[in-house]
């Protein structure tokens, strides 16, 4: 049936752009749970009532707050869908995170309601009607739930989207806590055990564990977490390829949702190579819009070639470090033009047990290095940065 809507969704494929298609998915994605949904919830809640099931009414009722979400999921699709402009000059696709957050607190909330269900089960059980109804009406809900997490998670791969893999892990969710209805209502028919408020109360905590993995999973992409490695890799890989480009450092990928990403780094090359330079970049930002539909600002830093010099500075420097007796040192020493000034920039090797004295170590190489010239305008321009016990220093003199 899915692919089928997909066909008719996507008569005119060759039409739509690859973030259109994108938003497409997410909202036929969203249309169907609402439809699924709102079945399984009038089919449960009548079921439940005619049995005196109250799990089972319970269920259809958690149905019917999933079809609200996908509705609300829906909603934050189509905000999502408007173009960049001049408020959002980046779009807004980060809203569609602003729905996973609730999507998530949803699936928490709800494995909280159903522990409290649970727990006066237990305390006050009572024996529901068995009927062929039930098992049938509950098998189907298990299946269209499996489903519904197949299409969810597929859509959630294509579009790269935070609430489907959220939507996806409530299906899951709602597909074991069915069956453990299930499984309690039979068992509960067969014998004399009444194990149904136990059951769900079991459900429930697999429920809230799995919102809340969903809930940090979206939390975490609105923190700004860490670029894919894939990705990171390939850049590095298209930039290292340009003999002219010497190197490459600042590279951060900025996520906006929906598979939109913004590159921005910072490369470094002589000034006799500029020309050249110019047209790598364009070729870069090119290559990668080509790759992955993405914006790239890349900003060049100018190496002076002046060995003399840079021997100098890197001998005043490990001299100003034998202080601390030969455990300080530094790595990828290079000068830079800015200006009317010059950046002397390196990397800052130390042993972890002295990161605490991090802020001390650069202002004593400030210090030293300003001295050495009362010309010198010296200028904190990076603070050391901890990375597995590397720091990249740049100073301004």
């Amino acid at each position: 049936m899915m692919s089928l809507l997909i066909k008719l969704c996507f008569r005119n494929k060759g039409y739509f752009s690859e973030t259109a298609a994108k938003k497409r998915y997410a909202s036929l994605s969203s249309v169907v749970g609402i439809i699924l949904n709102l079945f399984l919830c009038m089919a449960k809640i009548v079921i439940g009532f005619s049995s005196h099931s109250v799990a089972i009414s319970a269920d259809g009722f958690n149905n019917l707050s999933d079809a609200g979400m996908s509705l609300i999921t829906l909603l934050g699709f189509h905000i999502a869908r408007y173009g960049k402009g001049k408020i959002h000059p980046f779009g807004h696709g980060r809203f569609e995170w602003i729905m996973g957050i609730f999507t998530s607190l949803a699936v928490v909330l709800m494995g909280i309601k159903l522990v409290h269900t649970s727990a006066q089960a237990i305390v006050s059980p009572a024996q529901p009607l068995f009927s062929a109804a039930v098992v049938i009406i509950l098998a189907l809900s298990i299946a269209t739930k499996g489903y519904m997490y197949l299409y969810n998670k597929r859509f959630a791969r294509i579009t790269d989207s935070e609430t489907l893999k959220a939507t996806a892990a409530d299906c899951i969710s709602d597909s074991v806590a069915t069956f453990a209805v299930l499984v309690s209502t039979v068992i509960s028919h067969l014998t004399d055990w009444q194990i149904d408020g136990y059951c769900g109360v079991l459900v429930s905590i697999f429920i809230i564990v799995t919102g809340v993995k969903s809930l940090w999973e979206v939390l975490g992409r609105i923190m700004g977490r860490a670029g894919d490695q894939e990705t990171v890799k390939f850049i590095l890989q298209s930039v290292e390829t340009h003999p002219e480009i010497r190197g490459v450092h600042n590279l951060m990928i900025h996520d906006y949702g929906f598979g939109y990403f913004v590159v921005s780094m910072r490369v470094e090359g002589y000034k006799k190579d500029s020309e050249k330079l110019y047209v790598t970049i364009n070729e870069i930002s090119y290559d990668l819009y080509q790759k992955f539909r993405c914006d790239c600002f890349i900003q060049v830093d100018y190496l002076i070639d002046n060995e003399a010099l840079a021997d100098q500075l890197t001998q005043r420097i490990n001299l100003i470090l034998k202080k601390y007796g030969g455990q300080v040192g530094i790595d990828h020493f290079r000068l830079v033009e800015s200006g009317l000034y010059t950046n002397i920039v390196f990397d800052l090797l130390y042993p972890a047990e002295l990161q605490k004295s991090e802020e001390e170590i650069y202002q004593v190489i400030e210090k030293a290095l300003g001295s050495d010239n009362p010309q010198y305008h010296t200028i904190i321009q990076g603070i050391m940065r901890r990375k597995r016990g590397r720091s990249c220093c740049e100073i301004l003199i």
